[in-house]
């Protein structure tokens, strides 16, 4: 089908589109084994000619075909493996609705109070992959307004504190992620002021969490002894994760139990035992926690 059809412009103009890429992907933080969270929005309802024929379609059904097809094409198994696994499940409504969504739809989900506050987080690491550099634009607008608009108040703090705390909970100690004083704090710590302050400051609105810290710091949002330690052990957690998938070739979070396994990890990571890894990463983990408890309590 051709990509001419009733846009925003009317019949007969392009029906633009955005591909939003989240988490790793939005923040240009993609490492082993990380899957693609994706979401694509288009422009407007409407009718798409088929190419070479007098058929139409719609623009939603188009648009999901393109949906598929890159699924697809970036999940199938070839010789050398697959390229990324794809998770479209950030999109509103879940795995259970559209895999693509027209701009107005997604405006009115997060206007309309029914978008939940995790829903807003994921947007605070929301990219413009691939789209038209003007539609693109207006998208990432509008993803700025959803991430920000809802007024902010102690609730919003007790209720990402609860999120976090409900994460952890389900989680094994282990996890270098949700676990206690893992990646998390730090992600949720960032989401938390960028919701809070994002709209009357746009320069923390920043998808990279390393850029995101440094934002938060210029502007004194955070002192810079905190913001030198939670980049400090975010970076060294990732590099964990990091050090852990590849001697594994699994997309793995886990620090092992298993000591044969936890030894290749420590090599890897330049220690000179399990022991001594063990003990550095209680220290990182622990401080990540302590800063984001006193943090979160302000």
């Amino acid at each position: 089908p051709s990509l001419l059809g009733k846009g925003a412009g009317g019949l007969g103009f392009p029906c633009r589109y955005a591909l939003l890429g989240f988490g790793k992907l939005g923040g240009r933080e993609i490492s082993y084994h990380s899957d693609l969270d994706l979401m694509l929005i288009y422009e407007a309802d409407g009718a798409t000619v088929v190419a070479g024929s007098s058929e139409t379609t719609t623009n939603a059904y188009y648009f999901t075909e393109l949906a598929q097809r890159t699924i697809k094409a970036l999940g199938t198994i070839g010789p050398m493996g697959r390229l990324y696994a794809v998770d479209m499940r950030l999109r509103p409504t879940g795995k259970s609705g559209s895999l693509v969504l027209p701009l107005c739809e997604f405006e009115r989900y997060f206007s309309t109070g029914g978008a939940q506050l995790w829903e807003r987080q994921a947007l605070a690491r929301a990219r413009v992959l691939r789209g038209d550099a003007a539609f693109a634009a207006t998208v990432m607008e509008r993803v700025r307004v959803a991430l920000t608009g809802e007024p902010f108040s102690p609730q919003v703090v007790e209720e990402v504190r609860r999120m976090r705390e409900k994460l952890e909970a389900s989680a094994s100690p282990r996890s270098l992620k949700r676990g206690r004083g893992g990646l998390a704090d730090v992600e949720f710590l960032l989401q938390l002021l960028q919701i809070g302050y994002g709209r009357e400051r746009p320069e923390l609105l920043c998808s990279n969490v390393w850029d995101a810290l440094d934002a938060c710091a210029a502007a004194a949002m955070l002192q810079p002894d905190d913001t030198t330690l939670l980049r400090d052990g975010y970076s060294f957690l990732r590099l964990v994760e990091a050090r852990l998938r590849i001697v594994t070739d699994r997309p793995l979070t886990e620090v092992p139990e298993n000591p044969i396994d936890l030894a290749k990890l420590a090599r890897r990571l330049g220690f000179a035992s399990p022991e001594l890894f063990l003990e550095e990463l209680h220290r990182v983990r622990t401080s990540i926690r302590a800063t984001y408890e006193r943090i979160m309590a302000g």
